[in-house]
């Protein structure tokens, strides 16, 4: 009965191995912690960008009573409607300086992501065109802080026939 003895492996006994596979843990954690700090620094980042949110969210409502008061004060005073503008212009140079940014929709396609239909116009032309703005939509750093509110163009004849369907459904019932 020959029997052999248990071999044990060595733990030094390949030390470039050994050395291999730390190093590669080495390189792996170096990796995750760049990793981690950039995706830190990113959200820092966007925090800061996105952090006067808020505030302007606030401000908006402001700026439209400031354009309808340039409108109207042009009928009563020029010297007041001169002084409103120079305001108007003052707050809006400060919010763009800021990120945010108002943006045009009447010409474009309808776009649930930046536009709130709140009417529609029959016209000829192409349909899901924006006609008309009613309320200015604004941006803050490319995110969109609040839609359009806007008139979209609807094929000739659409609202009748909407219209007499929902009559014919009402007989129905």
């Amino acid at each position: 009965m020959d029997e052999k003895p248990e071999e044990t492996k060595d733990p030094v006994a390949d030390p470039t191995k050994e050395i291999d596979e730390l190093r590669e843990k080495l390189l792996r954690s170096a990796a995750d912690y760049d990793n981690a700090r950039k995706r830190l620094a990113k959200e820092r980042e966007e925090f800061i960008r996105f952090s006067q949110e808020r505030l302007l969210r606030d401000l908006i409502p402001i700026l439209d009573n400031f354009e309808r008061a340039v409108a109207h004060a042009e009928t009563a005073d020029k010297n007041v409607a001169a002084g409103i503008r120079l305001i108007w212009k003052q707050l809006t140079d400060a919010l763009n300086a800021h990120g945010l940014k108002r943006f045009s929709s009447v010409g474009k396609h309808f776009d649930p992501h930046f536009h709130e239909a709140v009417d529609e116009v029959e016209e000829n032309g192409p349909e899901g065109i924006v006609v008309e703005e009613i309320v200015p939509g604004y941006e803050l750093h490319d995110r969109v802080l609040r839609p359009a509110k806007v008139r979209v163009r609807i094929k000739k004849g659409t609202k009748q026939n909407a219209a007499g369907e929902k009559e014919k459904e009402e007989e129905l019932t």
